[in-house]
């Protein structure tokens, strides 16, 4: 049987959005790689989104670099 996550989340190129507070706080959305590494937070998902949009090369790059 597969579990449900407790908390709502969303993927974005890669990237799981995860609500982790408050939906008006400044860091209400964790954003983490499909590799596990924290990406940031942001305040709203279009926040989100436009976060991972600016930083997914760089997290790509650098994980070619450590393989």
């Amino acid at each position: 049987m597969a579990s449900t996550p407790l908390t709502p989340c969303w993927t974005h190129r890669g990237c799981r959005v995860r609500l982790v507070g408050h939906p008006l706080c400044d860091d209400a959305y964790e954003i983490h790689h499909n590799s596990g590494e924290l990406i940031g937070c942001a305040p709203s998902l279009s926040a989100a989104r436009e976060l991972i949009d600016a930083r997914i090369v760089l997290v790509r790059q650098r994980l070619v670099a450590t393989a």
